[in-house]
């Protein structure tokens, strides 16, 4: 019982009373306490000490406390149980374990009484559902041998009325075994889709390899057989599976749904009169799009091949994204169950296609364009299986247009437009289709007709790079191929950097690119950190809020009141930081920053 709470306490009642509880059997004298039942104990503490994380404790009855060897109420207390998540908040529980009659030891350090106990398993499973925490515990072997199998997948269900629900999911560990931990409420009815057909859970379970491809997969029925439904707080459960999976490889239609984690249906304004944002922020993308959605194996019955095209909005034929486009892009795994050692183990190996495979990754060769899914199907055969994990392929989106040189704006000062003083403007967005091609390949036969399996009709581009100056009056330090321009100074620094700040403190900063977030000035210091967030509202500060935005600010703005005279003669620094609207679908550019600092007084 790792990191619960031993009380001890003096025993309560008449001598004999004491003497049969000490004398009766353990498994007898287990009970759960209700809150006053604890609280009416209190006065009679002896000691209390936490158990540690093998269960173990030491606890030392010193001349402070008035004890002289007689018997002990042994209780537990608990404000969770192990498996339970850190944030599931829980009502605490006191658990009394026996009255217990120490056989003291004497020796020159004192008295010693060495004791260790084990709760029923019946009873902690009591326990553990007054926590409302259940616990699947069990075992995964091969069904000829009765082998131990690692490495496997479990997946348990509840069977309900409308809507089966998943309980956990776990790992089987070197000798077969697993463990799955959940909560009453993840099978409790709440709605009217939960609603079951008979009280509690009603297991059933599915075995998969790593990738996902299936080792056993029982109908939902299994849940309403006896040995299974309206399942206790603990329960146990053997599984075995056999070398060829009923249907290891089902086939699903192909489809191009999503770049990164955006499904361009709902998350990207893709439509003919949208954006090509994305619909939260408004973010454009840049770099490697990882685009991916559904995939099989094969196209009615055939081996299956895909191949991405694209074109710029207006024009009216499609290119094909060549090899040299794909970045290197895993699209799936091959899983193969080593019977040959023991316990028997899944091996894995992963699909790349783009780029160049590491020594363990097995690569694959487009077929001009067109890539041909890998057709290896048994888990347990000698060449293993290849699963699909629905990625399809990183395309490099600086090789849809041209979007060098970077843009040059070193002569242009903090505080000034990004767009002066050669006129030279920020490079806007750019917008694409893309699209996916499937078709079918038999072996020494012609492939069949290509078919559309997703269009995603805009997708809003942006790649270029700009070059600056930053902190362009005191040590100023260039900046080539800058994701956006991020520049700060201060107005009384003076050309030269070096002046001296006494009364006035005016910040002059550039925040610019086609995508611009959210721009903010930060001065630390004594009585700092002072903020601040520019808008084109502020008096001079000029330009598009969500592109261009400079000028300068008053440190009376940032500080909210406190005028420049009124800092601390002391050290100071200032920061800008630029937030960039892009993503390419799965993360976010770092913010832009800019810092220079200065010396009041």
């Amino acid at each position: 019982m790792a990191n619960a709470t031993l009380r001890l306490y003096r025993p309560e009642g008449e001598n004999s009373q004491i003497v049969a509880r000490a004398a009766a059997e353990t498994k007898r004298t287990h009970q759960i306490l209700d809150r006053g039942e604890a609280e009416a104990r209190a006065d009679r503490l002896l000691a209390e000490t936490e158990l540690d994380s093998e269960g173990r404790f030491e606890v030392v009855l010193g001349e402070e406390i008035d004890y002289d060897g007689e018997a002990i109420e042994v209780d537990v207390y608990f404000e969770s149980v192990p498996g339970m998540p850190e944030d599931v908040e829980a009502d605490p529980l006191q658990v009394s374990i026996t009255t217990l009659q120490p056989q003291w030891r004497k020796g020159e350090e004192g008295a010693r009484f060495g004791w260790e106990h084990c709760i029923p398993e019946r009873f902690w499973c009591q326990v553990r559902g007054q926590f409302r925490a259940w616990t699947i515990c069990g075992d995964v072997t091969l069904c000829a041998t009765d082998e131990p199998v690692e490495g496997v997948t479990v997946v348990a269900f509840d069977r309900d009325w409308i809507q089966d629900d998943e309980l956990g999911v776990a790992t089987t560990d070197g000798n077969g075994r697993f463990r799955i931990d959940y909560l009453r409420q993840d099978f409790e009815p709440g709605t009217v889709i939960d609603v079951e057909l008979v009280g509690g859970p009603d297991l059933y379970f599915r075995v998969e390899t790593p990738g996902g491809q299936p080792l056993l997969a029982e109908d939902s029925s299994e849940g309403r057989t006896r040995s299974r439904e309206n399942a206790g707080p603990c329960f146990c459960v053997h599984l075995c599976i056999d070398e060829e999976p009923d249907d290891p490889d089902p086939e699903v239609y192909p489809a191009f749904t999503s770049v990164g984690g955006y499904d361009f249906q709902t998350d990207i304004d893709s439509g003919p009169a949208g954006t090509g944002e994305t619909v939260r922020r408004g973010r454009a993308f840049y770099h490697a799009l990882r685009l991916n959605g559904i995939m099989s194996k094969t196209l009615n019955g055939n081996p299956l091949e895909y191949k991405f095209q694209y074109r710029e909005r207006g024009a009216s034929s499609w290119t094909d994204v060549t090899p040299s486009q794909i970045r290197k892009t895993k699209i799936g795994t091959l899983e193969k169950v080593d019977t040959s050692v023991s316990p028997p183990r899944i091996s894995t190996k992963d699909y790349v296609v783009g780029g160049t495979p590491d020594s363990d990754e097995v690569a694959v060769t487009p077929n001009g364009n067109w890539i041909p899914m890998p057709q290896k199907s048994g888990v347990f055969s000698g060449d293993g299986s290849f699963v699909p994990n629905h990625d399809q392929i990183q395309l490099d989106s600086r090789t849809l247009a041209t979007f060098a040189p970077a843009v040059d704006l070193t002569g242009i000062d903090a505080g000034d437009s990004a767009e002066a003083p050669s006129g030279v403007s920020l490079v806007q967005n750019r917008q694409f289709e893309i699209r996916m091609l499937v078709r079918e390949h038999p072996l020494n036969s012609t492939p069949s007709a290509s078919t559309e399996v997703g269009h995603l009709e805009k997708i809003a581009v942006n790649n270029r790079l700009y070059d600056y100056l930053r902190h362009p009056n005191w040590m100023s330090e260039q900046v080539n191929d800058g994701l956006a321009v991020a520049m700060v100074n201060l107005e009384e620094l003076g050309s030269s950097g070096c002046e001296g700040i006494q009364d006035t403190l005016n910040v002059r900063f550039t925040a610019s690119h086609p995508n611009l977030g959210t721009v903010r000035i930060k001065v630390d210091g004594p009585g700092g950190p002072y903020r601040t967030t520019p808008t084109p509202a502020d008096p001079n500060v000029n330009g598009n809020g969500d592109e261009n935005l400079y000028g300068s600010i008053d440190f009376q703005k940032i500080s909210g009141g406190t005028k420049a005279e009124e800092l601390k003669n002391c050290a100071y620094t200032v920061t800008l930081s630029a937030e960039v609207l892009l993503t390419n679908g799965d993360t976010v550019p770092s913010t832009r920053h800019d810092q220079i600092a200065f010396c009041k007084g």
